[in-house]
């Protein structure tokens, strides 16, 4: 099994908590973009990959695209955010979003030995 938010742990641990006392501020707005091809060693196939996301809520976008092109995984990750400040009434949107993305990028994409998947 391959993550496909294999760069993600700073976002892993964000925003776990449900209630919010104070706003959320952000030093400043930012996109990371990972994007990243592994070229499988012979024998090897990709048996499966996570399905394509694009969470896009104006100001703070998500998108996750991995693609299997003949033993060559790309995978191509999108997290920006225009948000510098969300007021706590606004905490619970900006909270599912976060878990949102965490949860996609624990979606994995499934490698096989070429030979293991003509047995199953």
């Amino acid at each position: 099994m391959f993550p496909a938010g294999l760069f993600s742990a700073s976002e892993k641990h964000l925003f776990e908590h449900a209630d919010r006392v104070w706003p959320v501020y952000f030093r400043y707005p930012f996109q990371k973009v990972d994007d990243f091809t592994v070229e499988l060693p012979q024998g090897w196939k990709i048996e499966s990959v996570p399905k394509i996301v694009d969470q896009d809520a104006k100001a703070i976008q998500y998108s996750l695209k991995v693609e299997d092109s003949g033993g060559v995984l790309h995978v191509r990750r999108v997290l920006r955010s225009d948000v510098v400040m969300v007021d706590k009434d606004h905490y619970p949107v900006l909270r599912n979003f976060y878990q949102l993305v965490k949860t996609q990028d624990e979606q994995q994409a499934i490698l096989q030995p070429a030979g293991m998947a003509a047995a199953n």
